[in-house]
């Protein structure tokens, strides 16, 4: 019976890693420090804000953000089309205060994972946010850029300090947001926003095991 439960479970996690496109995690990175597989535009901040974590034997990315907006990113190309679900997960620590991602003075956000698109100086994106206010379901454009298109899927402190798992059909997404006009669209990375500059306050929060599957 040992045997047997321990070839099940074998087969199970082979079946869900051939499922997967790619997983990022932080495991080969170093405690306290940037995580090496991911990038900033802003080099100044962006170890100020994020670092590698561990509970356990179990790493993760650590942001706080003391007024500040600092956004890291992953360069990876993938077709959402074939391999169109994001999984990720994460926990709110700290809300910045007084946030209202409807309006550019409250535009900040505990916990923000985004889908990148197109490039520089036509970038789009898809933002999956915690937010304080905004009900789960609110979709919006972001305040800044009718290129980012935002999706609340958490909300309130209800799950605070809890960690979280999140799944979304970045196609599905994407189709409503940007019309269905390309058959293939590509993404072209994944970013990341722990931010509180808009409303001059703190944010923390921690991201763990994002991950692109096909559909199940």
């Amino acid at each position: 019976m040992k045997r047997l439960l321990v070839a099940l479970l074998i087969f199970c996690a082979d079946g869900l890693y051939a499922q997967s496109l790619f997983q990022i995690t932080f495991e080969g990175d170093e405690i306290g420090k940037f995580p090496t597989a991911w990038a900033s535009r802003d080099q100044k901040n962006m170890a100020a804000v994020y670092s590698v974590q561990a509970e356990g034997e179990k790493k993760y990315l650590h942001a706080d953000a003391h007024n500040l907006s600092t956004q890291i990113y992953y360069d990876k190309k993938w077709d959402i089309k074939n391999y169109p679900i994001l999984r990720w997960r994460w926990r709110a620590v700290m809300f910045p205060t007084g946030s209202n991602e409807r309006i550019k003075d409250g535009n900040d956000s505990v916990l923000a994972i985004y889908v990148l698109f197109g490039g520089f100086p036509s970038v789009r994106a898809i933002k999956y946010i915690w937010s304080d206010t905004l009900p789960i379901g609110t979709a919006l454009d972001s305040p800044y850029s009718g290129g980012t298109k935002m999706f609340v899927v958490r909300s309130g402190r209800a799950l605070a300090g809890t960690w979280v798992d999140e799944e979304r059909n970045v196609l599905s997404d994407y189709e409503s947001s940007f019309g269905r006009k390309e058959g293939h669209p590509v993404a072209q990375g994944i970013a990341i926003l722990t931010d509180s500059d808009n409303t001059s306050s703190r944010a923390v929060g921690d991201y763990a095991e994002i991950s692109i599957s096909l559909p199940q």
